[in-house]
């Protein structure tokens, strides 16, 4: 497979210094990029029109307006399964991290990591592995194993503390009444043993 990659980061000066420091010490050859998902949707469907849609996506989670990192990666992931997504994002929270890979990508790495990690991540990804940056996997685990007694919505109300959402947000992002959130996590302080949303944060955030 011809070593190509493809950028989707709304900050222009980052896309284009990646993009010169992959091509300058790798073999690896751009095939553009974007500030936002329509853009690199558009682009994505004219590479698949032309058979030439590139190896490796690397993509940021955060943009300006209503994009939203997560919901890119899983629509990339759902229209060209065989596209490998790497998010490289300035996000290390381990929720996050989990949640990006239950999205679709096959590899993570902090904009603080090193530029050697993300072309390691970039050919190991290339290879078929899952890549997470190496700071990053024991805390994956851990939260992981943290997380294995909470229910599929435990763990979507969890995923919104961390983002710091209040009650009333979590409510209306997950379309249930703000009774049933405090509920919600009340189970999840008894089941971890976390007393409070700032510990959560603080272990987790």
């Amino acid at each position: 497979m011809e070593k190509t990659f493809y950028i989707i980061d709304d900050h222009e000066l980052l896309r284009l210094g990646t993009s010169s420091y992959i091509e300058k010490n790798s073999s690896w050859k751009s095939l553009g990029s974007s500030a936002d998902s329509k853009k690199a949707l558009c682009d994505l469907e004219q590479f698949a029109s032309d058979g030439n849609l590139p190896a490796v996506v690397i993509s940021d989670l955060n943009f300006y307006g209503a994009d939203t990192g997560f919901d890119l990666v899983s629509q990339m992931h759902e229209l060209y399964p065989e596209l490998r997504i790497i998010v490289y994002s300035m996000f290390f929270a381990p929720e996050i991290v989990q949640n990006t890979i239950e999205s679709g990508a096959c590899g993570y790495v902090s904009k603080n990591a090193s530029s050697d990690e993300l072309l390691l991540c970039m050919e190991k990804v290339l290879g078929g592995e899952l890549f997470v940056q190496s700071e990053l996997q024991k805390k994956v685990e851990q939260f992981n194993s943290f997380t294995d007694a909470l229910t599929r919505r435990e763990k979507e109300v969890m995923g919104l503390l961390l983002r710091q959402f209040s009650n009333d947000k979590i409510a209306d992002t997950l379309c249930i009444k703000k009774r049933a959130v405090e509920n919600y996590i009340s189970r999840i302080y008894e089941k971890t043993g976390i007393n409070d949303k700032s510990e959560l944060i603080k272990r987790f955030g």
